[in-house]
C-alpha cells in the first residue's frame, strides 16, 4: 500500500511524514515528481470588490514569509486585475481575471496579491 495519498489535483499527504507535498503519481500511487512539502495551513480570502482602492492580500504578514504558490477565482460578473509582489511594495504587470476564469501561478515569491477594480464582481483566493 502506497504511503501517498492523493486529496486534490496534484497535491498528496504522505502518510510517513505527515506533510502535503505536491507532485504526480503513477497509477499506483507512487509520487513521481516532488517540488517540495507545503508545510503550512492554506490561506483563504473570500470577497467583493467594487470601486476605490485596490485590494491588498498581505501574505508575507499571515505566514511570517513570502507565499509561494497562490490561485484567484472570478466568482462576480464583472472583471479585475491582479498582480503580484516579492517585496509588498513593487509589483509586476496586472493580469486581468474575467468573469469565471481561474488565474494561478507556483514557484514564486509571493509578499502580496493586489486585486484592483475593473467592474463589479468577487473573488475567492487560496495562497500558501
Amino acid at each position: 500500500m502506497s504511503a501517498l495519498h492523493e486529496a486534490v489535483e496534484n497535491y498528496f499527504y504522505d502518510v510517513v511524514s505527515s506533510t502535503w507535498v505536491k507532485g504526480a503519481s503513477d497509477a499506483g500511487g507512487n509520487l513521481l515528481v516532488s517540488i517540495g512539502p507545503i508545510n503550512r495551513t492554506p490561506l483563504t480570502f473570500e470577497n467583493t470588490i467594487t470601486t476605490g482602492a485596490p485590494v491588498v492580500l498581505d501574505i508575507n504578514t499571515a505566514y511570517g514569509e513570502n507565499g509561494r504558490e497562490f490561485s484567484i477565482v472570478n466568482d462576480g460578473n464583472g472583471d479585475f486585475t491582479v498582480a503580484i509582489s516579492g517585496d509588498g511594495s513593487v509589483y509586476g504587470g496586472e493580469h486581468t481575471v474575467k468573469n469565471g476564469e481561474v488565474y494561478a501561478i507556483d514557484n514564486i515569491s509571493i509578499d502580496s496579491i493586489r486585486i484592483t477594480w475593473v467592474a463589479d464582481s468577487s473573488y475567492r483566493v487560496v495562497a500558501l
